[in-house]
C-alpha cells in the first residue's frame, strides 16, 4: 500500500502541486476572512474558531446583540486599515443610507458589507461604520507658523486664544492672540450680524440655488437645490448647525448681491476695529477669511448684544422641513447642551487650514467671559481646552497677571 502511494505521488507531483496552488490563497496581512454563519453557529463558538474576542467579532460586524442568522456573513479577522479612516456616522431622524453613502462618498454595498445590513433599512440612533481613504490631511496655517510649539500654563491644544471678561473688557489670559489666521465658520457671526442690523425681512423666502450647491469645500448639506426657506430659518441653521449653504444664500440675496455683502462685513469689521480681519466670503470655507483671537473677541461682544444671534446661536435643536422631508439640525457645539455649561453666544467652526475653532460667551459664577480659541487639534481638543479655561475662571485664580510674549502667565504669589 505505501508503495503505491510512493509510485502515484512520484507519478503525479507536478499535478498535484499545481492542484494545491490553483485552491490554496495565502491570506495577506490585510486581507479579512469572513466565515458564512450555518445552522448550529453561535457567535461564542465562531470566536473560539478563529481564536478572536466576541466583543471584537460585534464591534468589526457592527452587531448590538450576541444574535446572528444563517447565512449572514461575519467578519473574523482584524483589518489593517493602514490606507483607510474609521469612523461612525449615528442615524439621526431622516437619515437614509442613500443619503450617507452620498456624504461620506462611499458605495451603498459598501455600506451594507460593512455594517452587515440586508437591506438598505436603519434605525435612529444607530451607529453605522464607515471606512474613507486615509488622506495627507493639509496642516493648519497656525501649525505651519510653529504658534502650536507655544506652551501656555493652561497647555492649551489650541494655537491661538484670548479670554476677556466681558463686563469689565479686561483681558484675562491671551495665546498668540494678534495672529491672523483663517476662522473657518466664525464667519458665521459676522454674517448674522450685518443680515440682522440691516433689519431684512425675515419673512421673506429664500431658495437654495446651484450656486450654494456649488461651494469650494465640505459641502454636503441636507439644504437641498430648490428648497425654500425663511431667511429667519436659514439665519437659525447658519448660527446654530453651521450650514454652509443657508450662510451663502443670505450673502447672495443680500441687496446689491454677494459683492456688496462681502464689502459691508469688511466695512463692518473696521467699525469694530478689527483691524487683523478680512473677510472675502460669507460662509468659512475659504481660507482667505482671517482673523485674530483679539479681534473675535470684539465681534462675539458686538454679536451678543443683538437678541436673536444670541437665541439662535444656542438654541439646541431645530426640527426643519426640506421638500417632503423633516429633518432635524442640532448645535454643532457640544457645550451648548451640556447642563454645567451657561453658554449665551457660540460659534465653531473649522476647516483644514483653520483648524478646530470656538468662538463663546460663557458665564462662570455669574460673570460673562468671552471665550476664543483658534486650530485646535480635533474636535475633543476644542472641547478640553474650554473645559481647562472653564475650570481655572471658576477656581478664582485670574486676579493677578503678567504678561510673557504672546502668552499670559498667572503671577507668581
Amino acid at each position: 500500500m505505501n508503495d503505491r502511494l510512493i509510485i502515484f505521488l512520484r507519478n503525479n507531483f507536478f499535478f498535484l502541486l499545481l492542484l494545491f496552488f490553483s485552491v490554496w490563497r495565502p491570506v495577506s496581512a490585510g486581507q479579512i476572512k469572513y466565515h458564512t454563519v450555518s445552522l448550529g453557529d453561535t457567535l461564542s463558538e465562531i470566536s473560539q474558531r478563529y481564536k478572536v474576542r466576541i466583543k471584537d467579532l460585534r464591534r468589526w460586524n457592527n452587531l448590538r446583540s450576541n444574535r446572528i442568522f444563517v447565512g449572514q456573513k461575519l467578519r473574523v479577522s482584524k483589518k489593517k486599515t493602514r490606507n483607510l479612516s474609521r469612523k461612525f456616522h449615528r442615524v439621526v431622524v431622516g437619515d437614509t443610507l442613500s443619503e450617507i453613502s452620498q456624504r461620506y462618498k462611499v458605495r451603498l454595498k459598501d455600506l451594507r458589507r460593512w455594517n452587515n445590513l440586508r437591506s438598505n433599512r436603519i434605525f435612529v440612533g444607530q451607529k453605522i461604520l464607515i471606512y474613507t481613504p486615509r488622506k495627507n490631511l493639509e496642516k493648519s496655517v497656525a501649525t505651519k507658523l510653529g504658534l502650536k510649539k507655544n506652551v501656555d500654563f493652561l497647555k492649551l491644544n489650541s494655537s491661538a486664544a484670548i479670554v476677556v471678561d466681558q463686563t469689565t473688557g479686561k483681558v484675562l489670559f491671551e495665546k498668540n492672540a494678534d495672529v491672523a489666521l483663517p476662522i473657518a465658520s466664525l464667519t458665521k457671526l459676522m454674517t448674522a450680524l450685518l443680515v440682522l442690523e440691516n433689519e431684512l425681512n425675515l419673512s421673506k423666502l429664500i431658495k437654495i440655488t446651484k450656486r450654494e450647491a456649488n461651494l469650494e469645500r465640505y459641502n454636503y448639506s441636507r439644504l437641498k437645490v430648490g428648497s425654500q426657506f425663511t431667511r429667519a430659518q436659514l439665519l437659525h441653521l447658519a448660527l446654530m448647525s453651521s450650514e454652509n449653504r443657508a450662510a451663502f444664500a443670505l450673502g447672495r440675496t443680500f441687496p446689491g448681491g454677494l459683492d456688496a455683502f462681502v464689502d459691508a462685513m469688511n466695512v463692518k469689521s473696521k467699525i469694530l476695529s478689527m483691524w487683523s480681519t478680512k473677510f472675502t466670503e460669507p460662509t468659512g470655507l475659504n481660507s482667505g477669511n482671517i482673523s485674530s483671537a483679539r479681534d473675535l473677541a470684539k465681534l462675539v461682544d458686538a454679536a451678543s448684544r443683538v437678541p436673536l444671534i444670541v437665541k439662535y446661536s444656542t438654541s439646541k435643536m431645530s426640527k426643519v422641513k426640506v421638500l417632503n422631508k423633516t429633518h432635524r439640525f442640532r448645535n454643532s457645539n457640544l457645550l451648548v447642551r451640556n447642563e454645567n455649561w451657561n453658554i449665551s453666544v457660540s460659534k465653531t467652526g473649522f476647516i483644514r487650514p483653520s483648524g478646530k475653532c470656538l468662538a463663546m460667551i460663557a458665564s462662570v459664577k455669574g460673570k460673562p467671559y468671552i471665550i476664543v480659541t483658534l486650530d485646535a487639534t480635533k474636535s475633543l481638543d476644542r472641547a478640553k481646552d474650554a473645559r481647562r479655561i472653564h475650570s481655572w475662571l471658576a477656581a478664582e485664580k485670574t486676579a493677578s497677571m503678567r504678561s510673557f510674549g504672546h502668552i499670559i502667565y498667572p503671577a507668581n504669589t
